[in-house]
């Protein structure tokens, strides 16, 4: 590490030395010898580094692999392939990777020098900009801050979408200079690429770039009232980008729209309450992206920040470009109004705080100073990083509190050459290989970073351990044959499930140990234990089999009555393995029926449908007897379930009257596959929709849209199929058993599945 250390300075001296004399022939020179530093210092971490991708980026790396795969089986359906793989995140970033992996190897360190593309982007991207405004020496030291900031350098090395969108972010800010709102024709189409190539990394791209694309819009529009420009050509040029990002971007947002309105859907302030981030319209929230500065950079370059911030605001008129203060203001707005906060979501505006921080250097007349406190700069900046990359002790301090204020001179994130032993409890959980789920089926409760169920899923995924699926804590512990547990923390303090199940298990009552008993553990790197629970189910004592069959029948009984009225024919029919097994819970077939019944949740509300034919087989079920005694239904497994019914138009339409609420006049008729339905949306409006119910290779059900009408006029069926694309009517699988949907049949006003 000594011999590494000196190495590292040397590098320093020499960086500094051909800082300190700044060239027109040698910006370039300096600019891909930062690159290259940053670059070989990843690839030294990442080596040393063993930990487990964490969270998200274990899922990002997962969706790489997959990309990978799609483009090695090259086939004339790959560009189809391509845009299906990732129904919400685009997959630029994705595919960026396969290089990586085709030269290096499919791995998680691979994988994460994508990032080197992007942040030699990011390293020209800013120096482009600030020397375009203000001059060489800024757009060097502008370049050098951002791309060593704490948050940056510790993302080069995360397999996150956020490099990518950083860099993309500044490379079409670059352009829009370039462009000379819009005259220059070759910048102009380079804008157009760029933001296409932007928008292909994440949807969100466009809020960052957004205010500075409205604020040249407003500078087109002030020299055309002045007469200084001559719009025909801007115009021409403009619409050419337009056109030019939009065939870039369009082909993956066209087929995977719907599925973004569907999953953005989820509420993101309940997030920010269940995570304690500040919201609403108070200085708290306001304030808080600003205090995260001081993390994300450090506090020697967050009050240099402040510093330039403030010289900018105080010679406003002096600025001729506004654009670098738009791209900050603008994508601070946005962060802000958005409820759930994340220092990540706020680093797509950082090359504009460089600059800020740095433009005002080549102003100072004195040579002396000026020279002087760049170099107290690159020297500060370059120390920081290898403290911060490699866990020295290069400053007496890492950070102090000065009352409220945290004062911070690095952050240290060394690499961990640390086994979290993931892959070896997957090995052991397979090795037993006795499971009644269709899977193995693993509950993963904690939610610490390296000890998660997306860790658990990476490693699956990555070893092809397909007989294995993990579950977090969602109906605990229905579908479940085995237990990961951990002492020590468990994640953070928001995640009160993981909390309150660690303690459930740590203390269990009956129910649970009559279920579950502790089979390996394994030490942790944090000086905590790994505990597997295997399912090993003790049998219920002092009743007969029958006693089991009649008490299932009673409860199940009890539990059909929130949902069944009205029914006909009625019948649960058990068929057991043998009495040692109905003892355990476990039967053969579980099989519900009626000739017909009114379906509906009435525990909440007292609506239902008729449905007829009804027919639910449930093959291969465990069920806990140990909670059915107090009356709870936990299926601990299932094989498959079958379900069977039909439905009438006229029923359905009687349904659908009660439950639309503000829709008049609702029709619907079944006919040739045909599902045909006209209402009323208001006094003047009325709308008819004809759709296609599909059965999907995975047992889902999609939709097609055959016919629609608006207003009484036709609108291109096209149009509502984009948005249903890749859009089924369940979400994600409702349990791991496989559920069987053979064939949907709709004919003579009637509805048949199976």
């Amino acid at each position: 590490m000594k011999i590494k250390v000196v190495n590292q300075l040397s590098y320093i001296k020499f960086l500094f030395l051909k800082m300190k004399g700044i060239k027109i022939s040698n910006h370039h020179f300096i600019l891909t010898s930062l690159s290259l530093f940053l670059i070989v210092n990843n690839i030294i971490w990442l080596k040393y580094d063993t930990l487990p991708p964490i969270w998200d980026h274990a899922g990002h790396l997962t969706k790489s692999y997959e990309y990978f795969k799609t483009i090695e089986r090259f086939d004339s359906s790959l560009f189809y392939k391509l845009l299906n793989i990732s129904s919400f995140y685009p997959p630029l970033f994705y595919i960026s990777s396969y290089p990586f992996y085709k030269i290096l190897g499919m791995s998680q360190d691979s994988g994460c020098l994508a990032n080197s593309v992007f942040l030699i982007l990011l390293i020209f991207s800013t120096y482009g900009i600030a020397n375009n405004l203000y001059g060489k020496r800024a757009g060097i030291l502008s370049a050098l801050l951002v791309s060593t900031y704490n948050v940056v350098s510790t993302h080069s090395r995360q397999y996150l979408l956020e490099m990518s969108l950083i860099s993309t972010v500044t490379l079409t800010i670059y352009f829009l200079l370039k462009s000379n709102t819009f005259k220059e024709r070759r910048y102009s189409i380079a804008f157009g690429i760029a933001a296409g190539i932007g928008m292909l990394t994440r949807w969100n791209f466009l809020f960052f770039v957004f205010p500075v694309i409205i604020y040249t819009l407003y500078k087109i529009f002030k020299e055309v009232k002045n007469q200084k420009s001559k719009i025909r050509s801007q115009i021409k040029n403009l619409v050419t980008a337009s056109i030019i990002s939009i065939i870039i971007f369009s082909p993956w947002y066209v087929a995977n729209t719907g599925n973004i309105f569907l999953n953005a859907g989820v509420s993101i302030k309940d997030s920010a309450v269940i995570e304690g981030d500040p919201h609403g319209l108070n200085i708290e929230n306001f304030m808080y992206y600003l205090k995260a500065i001081n993390e994300q950079v450090s506090s020697p370059l967050w009050l240099l920040f402040i510093i330039g911030f403030s010289l900018y605001i105080y010679r406003y008129k002096e600025n001729r470009d506004l654009s670098i203060f738009w791209w900050f203001i603008g994508s601070y707005i946005v962060v802000t109004a958005i409820a759930n906060k994340d220092s990540r979501y706020s680093m797509h505006y950082l090359p504009a705080v460089a600059i800020f921080s740095t433009f005002w250097i080549g102003d100072i007349k004195s040579a002396i100073v000026k020279n002087g406190l760049s170099g107290i700069i690159i020297i500060f900046v370059l120390l920081q990083y290898l403290s911060s990359t490699y866990g020295l002790r290069l400053f007496p301090m890492e950070r102090t509190s000065l009352g409220p204020f945290n004062f911070i001179l690095s952050q240290s994130n060394p690499p961990a050459g640390e086994d979290w032993r993931v892959d070896e409890i997957e090995k052991v959980i397979l090795n037993e290989n006795s499971f009644y789920n269709m899977k193995n089926m693993v509950r993963i409760i904690p939610d610490y970073p390296m000890f998660s169920k997306a860790a658990f899923e990476y490693y699956k995924y990555f070893n092809k351990y397909d007989n294995i699926h993990f579950s977090w804590h969602t109906n605990f512990p229905d579908f479940t044959d085995y237990i990961v547990t951990k002492t020590g923390n468990v994640g953070p303090l928001f995640r009160e499930k993981a909390h309150t199940l660690t303690k459930y298990i740590e203390d269990a009552p009956p129910q649970f140990t009559n279920i579950f008993r502790k089979f390996r553990e394994f030490s942790l790197p944090d000086g905590s234990t790994a505990t597997i629970y295997k399912r090993d189910i003790v049998p219920l004592a002092s009743v007969t089999a029958q006693d089991v069959i009649d008490m299932i029948r009673e409860e199940m009984e009890k539990i059909l009555s929130q949902f069944v009225k009205e029914h006909e024919g009625l019948e649960i029919q058990i068929i057991p393995y043998g009495d040692d097994e109905t003892l355990r819970g476990r039967f053969k077939e579980i099989t519900i029926s009626a000739g017909k019944a009114m379906i509906g949740d009435y525990k909440h509300k007292d609506a239902g449908m008729m449905v007829n034919d009804i027919k639910f087989t449930f093959h291969d079920i465990t069920v806990n007897l140990y909670e059915l005694k107090e009356g709870k239904v936990e299926v601990i497994s299932l094989k498959e379930v079958i379900p069977s019914g039909k439905i009438y138009a006229e029923d359905l339409r009687e349904f659908a009257a009660k439950e639309a609420k503000g829709i008049k006049n609702i029709d619907i008729h079944f006919n040739e596959n045909i599902i045909d339905i006209s209402s009323d949306l208001n006094r003047y409006a009325n709308l008819r929709v004809k759709l296609r119910p599909i059965v999907t290779p995975e047992n889902n059900i999609g939709i097609k849209v055959e016919g629609l009408n608006m207003l009484s006029l036709p609108i291109p069926s096209f149009v509502l199929n984009i948005l249903l694309h890749n859009v089924y009517v369940f979400k994600q699988d409702i349990t791991p058993c496989r559920v069987v949907l053979n064939n949907i049949t709709i004919k003579d006003e009637y509805l048949k599945i199976n």
